[in-house]
């Protein structure tokens, strides 16, 4: 029976850590930010205050941006696979993130992204590579909750052109955005970095994982992900050089 997934639920599907990249095989010996470590410099810079990490249990100043425990994944990539394999993704998503931060607050009434103003030209292959980044991200966290990475991402890493089973889609979030007018103004720069609990699906006879996803945003700009055994109908925003938009509070559970 598939269902919601409990804590005994999810338990029962989990993997002993391999000590191994998750990507290639390799030895593990590399620890991937959370977030990129220019959004959390950028988002430090313009406080006067620590830099906060707050989950549903803790509140805690982060201490070291580069190394703190609250900032990164447990080790589950190699160094080659973190670093050389994975740059293009990387410049990707921080030209991505500095047009967010450069268009602030005024997000919230565009119905969509367009990745030509972003990226040129090489749109097409730089959309791509913003894609594999969040699919890098989403493997390390089910990694690092103690589940494996489905085949299939380490293929679109590989350079597929399509990830059939792996719906993700750029958002708005409305809660956020109105905390940031609250706090400091609808121009202000964007208000917080976030990741989303991670929601699933289970296979109770199998002890199977059959579905995952979460968010990803940088304010109330971001992406959701989810993941599915079976293959559903997706229409993922890489496939478009105008993203479309979509409200968090429109888009459907798992």
């Amino acid at each position: 029976m598939e269902d919601f997934a409990s804590e005994a639920d999810l338990a029962a599907c989990r993997i002993p850590p391999s000590g191994m990249c998750w990507w290639c095989g390799a030895v593990a010996d590399t620890r991937e930010h959370k977030f990129k470590l220019s959004d959390l410099k950028r988002l430090s810079a313009n406080s006067p205050d620590p830099l906060v990490w707050g989950d549903d249990e803790t509140l805690v100043n982060v201490r070291s941006l580069r190394k703190s425990d609250r900032v990164k994944f447990v080790a589950n990539l190699c160094a080659n696979c973190n670093n050389a394999r994975s740059q293009k993704f990387d410049f990707a998503y921080e030209k991505f993130s500095d047009y967010v931060w450069e268009k602030k607050g005024s997000l919230w009434r565009a119905r969509y992204i367009d990745m030509y103003q972003i990226y040129g030209a090489d749109w097409e292959d730089e959309v791509l590579n913003l894609a594999r980044y969040v699919v890098k991200h989403a493997g390390c966290r089910i990694a690092g909750d103690g589940f494996p990475v489905p085949q299939e991402f380490t293929d679109f890493l590989d350079g597929a052109k399509f990830l059939n089973n792996f719906h993700v889609c750029a958002f708005k979030n409305p809660l956020v955005y109105r905390a940031q007018r609250r706090v400091s103004g609808v121009k202000s720069d964007p208000f917080g970095l976030w990741i989303g609990p991670m929601g699933g699906r289970v296979d109770r006879k199998k002890s199977l994982l059959t579905a995952f996803g979460s968010t990803l945003s940088i304010g109330f700009i971001g992406f959701v992900y989810r993941w599915y055994a079976e293959i559903p109908d997706t229409d993922p925003f890489y496939q478009y050089r105008k993203a479309r938009l979509h409200r968090l509070d429109r888009i459907p559970n798992l």
